[in-house]
């Protein structure tokens, strides 16, 4: 058997074409571009608005001037604003003692028959309740149903006495909402209340103001079960 040299070997090797790729860089192929996909537009949300609603109301709370401070060391008031039955804080102004700033704004839906807004100052306390130091019940102004900015001082109530405890800075103003016209309710017929119709009340709460339950009276639409709600959950906070 015949020994195959390393010449022949070679030989074999060399012979032979050369395949396509030898000796040739590999050029990477780009990857295809991305196809453009469609925006898809996101539908625009509609905020809710809640039935029987007259429109939106903004309270601007600026500060306050309190003729005492209760306490050893300055207060750290905050305010609370009553639209119907919902109820709205500021922040608190640590310190802020007699003299209180929030300058804060507050936007509410104002439902029908709604004529009036319940403000309060606390005090807060690091240990045990809050305590009420003043309040005022306010008569929306007519102006701001005509378009009209509002910005003016209110006397408040207190220990102090009725209208004596201090002035408090407010400013509102008020813009309609359009109704759909299949929910746009009809317009509510006047309520008339009479003396009788609050002298049950007043017996019950002999610490408010006979004018105060006239005008929640009113607002409840001379639900009298509402109204002693109302005015339950006002005495309570103030408690």
């Amino acid at each position: 058997m015949s020994v195959e040299t390393v010449a022949e070997r070679r030989r074999k090797c060399l012979l032979g074409d050369l395949p396509p790729h030898f000796l040739r860089l590999a050029i990477p192929t780009p990857a295809p571009e991305p196809v453009a996909q469609p925006e898809i537009v996101q539908p625009r949300l509609v905020s809710f608005v809640p039935p029987n609603t007259r429109g939106r109301i903004s309270i601007t709370i600026h500060e306050a001037n309190l003729v005492k401070n209760y306490g050893i060391v300055r207060m750290d008031p905050y305010c609370r604003v009553r639209v119907g039955n919902v109820a709205f804080d500021t922040n608190v102004d640590g310190s802020g003692g007699r003299s209180p700033a929030w300058n804060r704004t507050l936007n509410a839906y104002l439902p029908m028959n709604v004529e009036s807004v319940y403000v309060q100052i606390f005090d807060e306390k690091a240990f045990g309740p809050d305590e009420v130091i003043a309040w005022v019940h306010i008569i929306l102004p007519t102006e701001i149903f005509n378009g009209d900015t509002v910005d003016d001082y209110f006397q408040m109530s207190g220990p102090q006495g009725e209208g004596k405890e201090g002035m408090i800075h407010l400013t509102f103003s008020f813009q309609p909402i359009e109704m759909p016209a299949d929910v746009n309710p009809p317009p509510p017929q006047p309520v008339e209340i009479t003396d009788e119709d609050t002298k049950e009340i007043e017996s019950m709460f002999p610490s408010i103001d006979k004018e105060v339950i006239r005008c929640v009276l009113e607002e409840r639409r001379g639900d009298k079960e509402a109204t002693v709600a109302a005015l339950l959950e006002m005495t309570s906070d103030a408690n």
